[in-house]
């Protein structure tokens, strides 16, 4: 169904069964930061129209947001996931431009999973973005409802992440790695937690977040987002998408659109996701920062990564792939 390929004419690349797959993966809230995108909105017509029409869609000024900040604004829950989501897109776009492709796989990180059914032709640009604004503010709201917050673990595999838990009210919402979780709960649960895991010497990091996301917390959020899903035409992925809920490639419409709705209230399957990436494949992040690409060097250390989210790694990863690295 999918015949994917890289499409490697302009590079005079020949794609052959030998040559490894290579999928792209695109990173959600938290990977922010001041000056996102700025490089790519400067240099190429495409992305400031993108940046447009993102602003004209969702009222927020993109281009300001993003490369002037402050910080703290950006990082509200109702900035920031649009913000990423088109910074996203713009270094997706950028390496269409760049290095005319189709990759055999794709997959994004919580947030990113929208920018990865885009990149796969689910969903026209123009609905991505009206449907990413809604899902943060819809989480946002939820946040104001139930107040929570999140915490990273680290150095302990899920099975002794669930026994630590066991006693107290919070929930996984995060698989990042075999020995990073992140856990989610109202903000008197993660406290106790944060205690109890300090006195057992147990290392952990308190998440700069407004709320509990992929925790039952968000559950309001779901029956309002599944209202906005009934006003958007999804088509089928063009190539396989993984999906956060069950780490599944889903074909289906509305299994995509199931899927989208239980990944706000259940955990991201990002572990699973890596582990059934094709062996010895190749992976592009596209957006900002690399924390993807080092928490897949962490899973499958057999897959090589590289990212775009600049002119510099934009070069340095155009390089490899035309095999001048």
């Amino acid at each position: 169904m999918y015949g994917c390929f890289w499409f490697r004419i302009c590079m005079g690349i020949q794609h052959n069964k030998n040559m490894k797959k290579t999928g792209i993966v695109f990173p959600g809230q938290g990977s922010q930061y001041v000056g996102m995108g700025k490089e790519f909105f400067d240099t190429f017509s495409e992305i400031k129209e993108i940046f447009d029409m993102g602003s004209g869609i969702t009222g927020i000024d993109l281009a300001k947001i993003c490369f002037e900040g402050p910080l703290e604004t950006l990082t509200e829950t109702s900035n920031c996931q649009v913000a990423v989501f088109a910074v996203d897109i713009a270094c997706y776009k950028i390496m269409q431009k760049k290095f005319l492709f189709t990759p055999d796989f794709s997959a994004g990180h919580s947030l990113g999973e929208y920018s990865a059914f885009f990149s796969a032709g689910v969903l026209p640009l123009e609905d991505a973005f009206r449907i990413v604004q809604k899902r943060a503010q819809f989480m946002a709201s939820a946040s104001i409802k139930n107040p929570g917050s999140m915490l990273a673990i680290l150095g302990k595999n899920e099975n002794e992440v669930h026994k630590i838990i066991m006693d107290f009210n919070v929930e996984i919402s995060n698989i990042n790695s075999p020995n990073q979780l992140v856990v989610g709960g109202k903000k008197p649960d993660i406290e106790n937690l944060a205690d109890y895991l300090g006195q057992n010497h147990i290392r952990a990091i308190p998440l700069k977040v407004s709320g509990a996301f992929h925790t039952s917390l968000m559950g309001e959020a779901v029956q309002s987002l599944k209202e906005e899903f009934e006003k958007i035409e999804f088509a089928a992925p063009v190539f396989p998408v993984y999906t956060n809920f069950s780490g599944e490639i889903l074909k289906d419409k509305d299994s995509i659109k199931e899927a989208l709705l239980k990944q706000v209230i259940s955990p991201v399957q990002w572990v699973k996701i890596v582990r059934d990436f094709p062996k010895d494949s190749m992976v592009i992040e596209l957006g900002p920062k690399k924390v993807l690409s080092e928490l897949i060097n962490k899973i499958s250390p057999g897959i090589k990564t590289l990212n775009v989210e600049d002119k510099n790694t934009l070069e340095e990863t155009l390089k490899f792939l035309k095999g001048e690295k």
